[in-house]
């Protein structure tokens, strides 16, 4: 089944017209989205500025990013189903348009850098270290990831 086979099956199924029918169910998954959005960009902030240096100086790298797992974890899954709650609202028109494209890439990439980043440095061993040297490089790239996703989420609307 192709990608666009699934989004018109998508667009048909209980979920897919609850969520375009519903006078307030995409209103509401949509705040439970930007919710959990606002949690987890704190978490990838606090860790990356960690990882730079910059922030919870007294922590230890690995500390700060076994301490944030859950909530990265966590919220990035709740904001995953949450936007293919919001997807299943119209999935063919998302399919078509470029930002939600460029978004969708961005994610998987962003997720797969960031936590590969995020659990190395939760499992090295020791107190009061400082960011390696590739951790500066890497949370900079984790946040300008992160960014364009943003970007894109605000563009799928205007494209």
């Amino acid at each position: 089944m192709s990608i666009l086979a699934f989004c018109r099956w998508l667009a048909h199924t209980w979920l897919g017209v609850t969520m375009r029918d519903s006078t307030w169910a995409f209103a509401i998954v949509e705040i439970a989205h930007l919710l959990a959005l606002a949690v987890f960009g704190g978490a990838v902030l606090l860790v990356d500025l960690r990882f730079l240096g910059l922030g919870l100086r007294t922590q230890s790298v690995s500390r700060v990013a076994r301490e944030f797992l859950p909530i990265t974890g966590g919220t990035v899954t709740f904001m995953a189903i949450s936007g293919f709650l919001m997807v299943a609202n119209g999935p063919v028109r998302y399919y078509f348009n470029p930002a939600f494209r460029l978004k969708i890439v961005l994610f998987l990439f962003a997720v797969v850098f960031h936590f590969a980043v995020q659990v190395w440095a939760a499992r090295k061993e020791g107190k009061g270290e400082g960011p390696s040297l590739w951790l500066k490089p890497a949370a900079v790239l984790s946040l300008i990831l992160w960014l364009g996703i943003g970007v894109a989420g605000r563009a799928i609307g205007y494209v």
